[in-house]
């Protein structure tokens, strides 16, 4: 009985997540944020966004394991944490701008990955984590996964579901990305030019200007929407989608009860094992 509950439970928990990458706090800042990650970095695309997931997991698994302080924290400081988040994406984008990278202070052993954008992809991680536990929908949905859960490793399970459907739509992403190669279209590999700077010239990379654009953009939307409490805001459009993925999420559980309750738990597992796997063996793309 017991068994047969955790396996539907987390499916429900995946497609919950799912649903929560969409909310308006969550979508309307970090997906162009993770966009313009993902047009200047133009290679292992999968690996950074298992760091973004993991640094989202940093934040709502233990949410979810029932250290709720953490979700009461995110809420009464909801709008300082946006200023902060503003900030880190203000700079993140400046930096990039200037075709620099915020370093690690530690040492990463695989010599591929940068250290600097992967430091930036795991903060954002963390930001959308804090972002999406503000969200009032969000976090009452981590907290009934911690909630129903008859055990630590229960809630361990249902948290990593939770966290796995917020990222499938930036797997996909990162899929479609590596599969049709797109960091090779002529458009996104971009060209290197110069501007003169007191008397100096500055080597910069037209990918790195427009994802700095992008960011510096969305770093000032975000503190404007903080410091006016408009962060919660949403549109009309974006309701009646919310509404429409609810209603899919409810005929998908609908349709998935003829389903053996251990499919569930074995696609979770595998599909991680798979990603994992093919994150390690990702390929470096030239510039």
């Amino acid at each position: 009985m017991i068994e047969g509950f955790l396996a539907a439970t987390i499916l429900a928990a995946f497609l919950s997540g799912a649903v929560a990458f969409f909310a308006p706090c969550c979508i309307t800042f970090l997906l162009p944020a993770y966009f313009a990650f993902v047009v200047k970095e133009k290679k292992q695309i999968l690996k950074m966004t298992l760091v973004f997931a993991l640094g989202l997991a940093t934040i709502l698994i233990p949410i979810g394991l029932g250290l709720a302080g953490l979700g009461q924290f995110a809420s009464q400081f909801h709008t300082e944490i946006f200023i902060a988040g503003g900030l880190f994406m203000l700079l993140l984008g400046i930096f990039t701008l200037l075709g620099k990278s915020l370093m690690m202070p530690f040492k990463i052993n695989s010599p591929a990955m940068n250290k600097g954008n992967t430091l930036s992809i795991y903060q954002l991680g963390l930001f959308s984590g804090f972002a999406s536990s503000c969200c009032l929908p969000v976090l009452a949905g981590v907290l009934t996964l911690s909630l129903i859960s008859a055990s630590f490793m229960q809630a361990f399970l249902l948290g990593w579901a939770y966290v796995l459907g917020m990222v499938v739509p930036l797997v996909i992403l990162a899929l479609l990305w590596e599969k049709y190669r797109l960091a090779e279209m002529p458009l996104i590999k971009g060209k290197t030019f110069s501007i003169p700077v007191f008397g100096k010239k500055l080597e910069l990379h037209s990918t790195s200007v427009f994802s700095g654009a992008i960011l510096t953009i969305i770093g000032l939307l975000t503190l404007i929407a903080a410091l006016t409490h408009n962060i919660t805001a949403t549109s009309n459009e974006q309701i009646q989608f919310s509404m429409w993925l609810q209603g899919t999420q409810k005929t998908i559980l609908q349709a998935a009860q003829t389903i053996p309750d251990w499919v569930f738990l074995a696609v979770l597992v595998g599909g991680t094992l798979y990603l994992a796997k093919k994150a390690l063996h990702e390929k470096e793309v030239k510039k």
